[in-house]
């Protein structure tokens, strides 16, 4: 299913959900309020039956109908007592005595008398009752109290137009409704189409990227600040992924034209050595040429695999001390070359790095020092705080190659009958970036080069 019509579904179940729970609410708290407007009528109507009755006890000679009154007890229909005469016009009174004979009604209906009706009569002290009934195809909402010395008093009011009302209302609910939900469906149509569209932009984008493998596709997608800032981080993936891309063909077109010369010239000795006039010191000269060659292979093959290697997705950093890291690597260049590497701190740091990826740019730093610096003098590795500094006393870097010595497979003028690859500063500088330091180089006084590593991320 897509997210465009889960948004709909989602939206439409929630609007349903909300608009059925008001609708019962609204219903419920309109129909309870009628109800309660027409008990409270009803509840008026005892309260003045009572006033009257209790005037016409306290002046038993006033004026009175006796020809209204049956003194045998039986039923009289409609009879003018002043204390029931107000309720004749809209409620349906009827007073019956303990036992459950009708001795008053008013009204076009028999109010029935059931047993809680006799209870209320034969207690004055019984509460009273309220109930809806239908007669006569009406309905009607009857409230039984009590009487004063015995009997009960039965008042219901027509609520016909009440139900009407109700029956409106819930017509009127059950219409708004379904149109309620179908304009919540529009909406969450629009929302749903407005939010998906960007989206589903985005994915043709990049399934059409992966058909194609043009990573110089940018993309240009508007919507709302999460989407443009999604689509400028995709875009940024894109350019560091070209970047990349670019890097990788530029570092495979580099290693094939550098291996190129040592393989020209592997190839060169092995012909040489099949010739049967070669005598024996030349066919020592290939050999030592053989293995001069092999050894620049490997030292090719052993940089490009640091190069092409992500460090950070096979070590994690540790914190080390600066003193006790170069020392080590003071100590095997010293043991490899024989030539003195001296190590001086101030206040050296600690600092969080990729321990094996420290020691080969540091000590591709030195392995430089020592090949570009003449041999009676020493090569140095100063620490200050976080500041890392390799000095040499050799023929130092032009200033129109010092930029450039990171590049891969550069090599400088002065340099490129040297052995090498050209590839030690540039794993120095991926070490740098990787590790947000900062890598320079500037002229050692008296002649030479230093390269410092500065690290932003140290502790004392």
């Amino acid at each position: 299913m897509s997210m465009r019509t889960r948004l709909l579904l989602t939206t439409s179940i929630i609007v349903m959900v909300v608009v059925g729970a008001l609708s019962i609410g609204i219903y419920s708290t309109f129909s309870k309020q009628l109800m309660q407007q027409v008990d409270k009528g009803l509840d008026s109507r005892v309260v003045t039956i009572a006033e009257s009755l209790r005037e016409r006890n306290q002046n038993p000679d006033g004026d009175g109908d006796e020809s209204d009154h049956d003194q045998s007890g039986t039923r009289q229909r409609n009879p003018l007592t002043d204390a029931l005469l107000p309720t004749r016009f809209d409620t349906v009174t009827q007073v019956i005595d303990p036992v459950g004979n009708v001795v008053i009604a008013l009204g076009q209906v028999d109010l029935p008398i059931s047993e809680e009706t006799l209870q209320i009569a034969n207690n004055p002290q019984g509460g009273v009752s309220r109930f809806t009934i239908s007669l006569d195809g009406d309905r009607y909402r009857v409230l039984t109290v009590p009487l004063v010395g015995g009997g009960a008093l039965q008042i219901a009011k027509d609520i016909n137009d009440l139900e009407r009302a109700q029956n409106g209302m819930r017509g009127w609910l059950f219409a708004l409704g379904p149109v309620g939900i179908l304009l919540a469906g529009i909406a969450g149509w629009w929302v749903a189409r407005r939010t998906a569209r960007p989206i589903q932009q985005l994915a043709d984008a990049a399934e059409d990227i992966a058909l194609t493998r043009d990573l110089s596709t940018t993309l240009d997608i508007h919507g709302d600040r999460e989407i443009e800032q999604l689509a400028s981080s995709f875009n940024t993936m894109l350019s560091a992924l070209q970047q990349s891309s670019d890097q990788q063909k530029q570092l495979v077109q580099d290693a094939s034209h550098e291996l190129r010369t040592p393989l020209t010239s592997l190839r060169a000795n092995a012909e040489l050595l099949q010739r049967d006039s070669l005598d024996n010191a030349t066919k020592q000269a290939v050999l030592r040429d053989i293995a001069a060659e092999i050894d620049e292979l490997t030292d090719l093959s052993s940089e490009l695999t640091a190069l092409a290697s992500d460090q950070r997705l096979v070590e994690e950093p540790e914190e080390i001390n600066l003193r006790e890291a170069c020392d080590d690597i003071a100590t095997r260049a010293s043991r490899r070359t024989g030539r003195t590497v001296s190590v001086t701190s101030t206040d050296p740091a600690s600092v969080r790095v990729r321990p094996s990826q420290f020691d080969r740019a540091v000590g591709n730093l030195v392995d430089n020092a020592l090949k570009f610096c003449p041999t009676p003098d020493n090569v140095e590795i100063n620490i200050v705080g976080s500041r890392v500094e390799v000095i040499d006393h050799g023929q130092g870097i032009s200033d129109a190659d010092k930029p450039l010595v990171f590049d891969r497979f550069y090599r400088a003028t002065a340099t490129r009958a040297l052995p090498g690859s050209g590839l030690g500063l540039a794993i120095v500088k991926q070490f740098a970036d990787d590790h947000e330091a900062v890598v320079t180089i500037t002229d050692t006084p008296g002649g030479g080069a230093t390269v410092a590593l500065s690290f932003a991320n140290w502790t004392s």
